[in-house]
């Protein structure tokens, strides 16, 4: 496919494009880490890994996170390549956490300008221009590209490792092919579900070589370097998870399907309902058929990326399929993006639909400028839902005040106790039950407790183990005079607006005159 334009204003329309993505991208870089959060707990839990970096062991093979109890803190992640640049940026200009948000903003603009160039390299200018816009568009992307998270890094690694293979298709060298590679393991480390590249890159090899691949020397060290890193660097993260029991949702989070999910498969409502509002919308899955009609160099590559996605979120389906793991979606933004401009491209070249007569032809460009609209008019409303829901956490807003207002009460060198979720689902598996925000707000180590486990003796337990200062919620005090039997045994240090208390658990209450 063509990389240049026939028409100059085709080529302005995308720059057009092109700056009004960077713009959604940059829009809210600025903002620090408050109460407007889609995804708190993973934004807090990325903040305390770059100030732990920051202030101290520098190394990148080394992440700690706050809640960490007695533990050195070092915890099970992805490679935490974004916090530890980060921390470097806060040797040179201070603790702020929009130079964060920053380096997702820009990971996020290097993406757009990465997937137009893989589109022009595609699909026709059409398709080329919705795509694009539609990746400009996506309401995941315009959420990740200030959150603190490793998608950013994941969905850039993606990008290039996808632009970069088809480079060694056009022109195949073994350098071209190790940069793939390489760019792969980035997209891998950054996050494990981008190991779904695999597919994708036994596809264009195999279209390139065919079967003779398997016994090629330079793609099987092509794979080493893919697989070889992120294999490395997850064992290792491993044992921080068997060693101290400390995990960002790895091992210990349930992310395979069970069988009472499958029968029948209800978890595709969640799958697809991410896959609609997040990646394609209504119009947008329309498109996407249409795209069945494209010549093949413009619909298999997308098709088989599309797919290597969609068998990740199967497989790990009590994950995906939640609300709260929204932005796993990301994955697929890019594909499903070349899908519907591929699909577009196809209705209006007549491959859909197809007629001499003229008022059919005409009818056929209106269903695909109607398509192409109400796609990009979707995702743009979906960004809007986006932001509201941000803006709107006044349940966040009113911990984050009380936990600040909180913290000077506190010595800095002193471990709180505070709620974290269930430790059981509802199936009574373990996941991760870790609640990081106060910790990040308040600049304090210490104890998450689940909230399935709240008695007299798990904090007397705490307490033994170091754990001073307990940030008790209002919804810790449900059972019938629980509150009652805290306060005859704990000094209350301080209670804030919203029902949050804060109490000292290796003091008992001062003597009433």
């Amino acid at each position: 496919m063509t990389d240049s334009y026939s028409s100059p204003k085709l080529r302005w329309v995308l720059v057009l494009i092109l700056l009004s993505g960077a713009g959604l991208r940059l829009a809210y870089v600025t903002r620090p880490l408050d109460h407007r959060l889609v995804s708190p707990w993973r934004q807090s839990d990325y903040v305390q890994i770059a100030r732990n970096f920051w202030r101290e062991d520098p190394n990148l093979f080394y992440p700690r996170i706050d809640w960490r109890g007695e533990t050195p803190g070092y915890v099970e992640s992805e490679l935490p390549l974004i916090p530890w640049i980060g921390a470097r940026l806060f040797d040179w200009f201070g603790f702020h956490v929009p130079l964060l948000r920053g380096l997702s903003s820009l990971l996020g603009i290097a993406s757009l300008l990465l997937f137009s160039r893989l589109a022009r390299r595609l699909l026709p200018p059409s398709g080329v221009l919705l795509a694009t816009a539609a990746f400009a568009l996506n309401p995941l992307l315009y959420h990740l590209a200030t959150a603190m998270q490793p998608e950013p890094l994941m969905v850039f690694g993606s990008v290039l490792a996808v632009l970069l293979l088809l480079r060694w298709e056009e022109r195949p060298g073994f350098g071209r092919l190790l940069g793939a590679a390489a760019a792969a393991a980035l997209a891998i480390l950054a996050k494990a579900p981008a190991a779904g590249l695999g597919l994708v890159f036994a596809f264009v090899i195999w279209r390139r070589l065919g079967w003779t691949m398997l016994r090629s020397a330079r793609v099987l060290a092509a794979g080493a370097l893919a697989i070889g890193p992120p294999v490395a660097w997850y064992l290792w993260a491993r044992h921080f998870y068997i060693v101290y029991g400390n995990s960002l949702g790895v091992s210990n989070g349930n992310h395979v399907p069970t069988a009472a999910m499958l029968f029948p498969p209800t978890f595709l409502i969640g799958i697809l309902k991410w896959e609609t509002f997040g990646v394609f919308s209504l119009t947008g899955w329309l498109l996407a058929v249409a795209a069945l009609w494209a010549p093949r160099d413009q619909r298999d590559l997308p098709l088989v990326w599309c797919l290597s996605g969609w068998i990740l979120y199967i497989a790990a389906a009590q994950t995906t399929a939640a609300d709260w793991a929204f932005y796993y979606h990301s994955l697929t933004a890019a594909p499903g993006c070349l899908l519907m401009g591929a699909g577009l491209a196809a209705l209006l070249d007549g491959r859909v639909m197809a007629s001499r007569l003229e008022r059919w032809r005409r009818l056929r460009t209106f269903t695909a400028l109607l398509l192409a609209t109400g796609t990009l008019v979707s995702l743009a409303a979906f960004i809007v839902v986006f932001t509201r829901h941000r803006d709107g956490r006044q349940d966040l807003l009113g911990l984050r005040t009380c936990a600040l207002a909180l913290a000077p009460r506190v010595p800095e060198d002193a471990l709180i106790v505070t709620q974290g979720d269930t430790r059981y689902d509802a199936r009574g598996r373990t996941g991760a039950f870790n609640i990081p925000m106060v910790f990040a707000w308040m600049d304090r180590k210490g104890f998450n407790y689940g909230s399935d486990e709240l008695s007299i003796a798990t904090l007397d337990g705490l307490a033994a183990r170091g754990g001073r200062f307990w940030f008790a919620y209002g919804s810790d005090f449900q059972s019938p005079g629980f509150r009652a039997e805290v306060e005859h045994r704990y000094d209350l240090v301080a209670r804030c607006q919203g029902d949050y208390s804060l109490y000292d658990l290796q003091r008992p209450p001062a003597a009433t005159p």
